[in-house]
């Protein structure tokens, strides 16, 4: 499924020659509850103009994998002309049946792999690494805010400075914020790194009810919730920012009972929503090197 079609002709402009782009690979960082190691694959693509070692955030797919360097260009080349470099991570592609039938949780080790790769660039300041994912990608994008998760993969090394999950499925983080010692992420949930999170959800999300992202972050500690903002996109719908509308089947919709989903693209809401992502990351990635 190729996504952000919504942005094609901004994306066609901004992905110019301009931008330094390459394919890269890197290992995996599996920790011992999640020990899923293995390499990585992912577009590494640096803005126009950069010198130094400059921000970088790393996007990830939906649960249709990767298809093209183009499926990140909506926000990927906004980030770029803001001076953020991305990196696309590839976690699978379409038709990895395997691979798709895994819960979120098994990918923790590409995210933390591609922080460790990027902090370690000689392109890249190493504190200035943020995050941002789509449905599966934004429940990624959510645990990797966790302490202990953080600390389970990565000991004492780099973190994540700033996250931003979308449509991130917020009844799986509320279920391990609530802390059941069946679930396999019992405890992420804990503490938090500190770094700012904004989670963009949609209240006709059919993967959520329209206040199951308000009762995650009151799940979570008074201290924990000062790190997290979110935005509910009154008439929005999951995947809002695709490009199109369609339906399909989702086994983690209607709070993992599974049914079928609604997928509207809503123009407005997918600009005012990268407008949102740009200021965020450009606020906590570049002015915070500033302050």
């Amino acid at each position: 499924m190729l996504r952000f079609l919504a942005g094609s002709v901004l994306a066609v402009a901004l992905s110019s020659s301009a931008f330094s782009q390459q394919g890269v690979t890197f290992p995996t960082v599996p920790s011992e509850r999640l020990p899923h190691a293995g390499q990585a694959e992912a577009i590494l693509t640096l803005p126009p103009k950069a010198g130094g070692r400059t921000p970088a955030v790393v996007l990830i797919h939906d649960y249709g994998g990767y298809v093209s360097p183009d499926q990140y260009e909506y926000y990927g080349a906004a980030l770029r002309e803001a001076g953020i470099a991305t990196l696309g991570l590839i976690v699978f592609r379409p038709g990895s049946r395997q691979l798709q039938s895994q819960a979120p949780s098994y990918f923790l080790p590409h995210a933390f792999g591609a922080l460790k790769y990027l902090a370690s660039h000689p392109s890249i300041d190493p504190g200035k690494i943020g995050i941002m994912g789509f449905s599966l990608g934004g429940v990624l994008s959510m645990y990797t805010a966790s302490g202990p998760l953080s600390s389970e993969h990565l000991g004492s090394g780099p973190r994540f400075a700033a996250h931003v999950p979308l449509y991130p499925a917020c009844w799986v983080h509320e279920a391990n914020a609530r802390a059941s010692q069946k679930l396999t992420l019992a405890g992420a949930y804990a503490g938090l790194t500190g770094a700012p999170i904004h989670v963009l959800a949609g209240a006709k999300d059919q993967l959520d009810d329209p206040d199951t992202c308000h009762k995650f972050i009151e799940a979570l500690s008074p201290d924990a919730r000062k790190s997290v903002a979110l935005t509910v996109f009154p008439n929005a719908t999951h995947n809002w920012d695709v490009g199109r509308s369609y339906r399909y089947f989702d086994r983690y919709a209607c709070k993992g009972k599974g049914c079928d989903v609604d997928v509207v693209f809503d123009r407005d809401t997918a600009q005012k929503g990268r407008q949102i992502v740009v200021e965020f990351f450009t606020s906590n990635l570049i002015r915070a090197e500033k302050r």
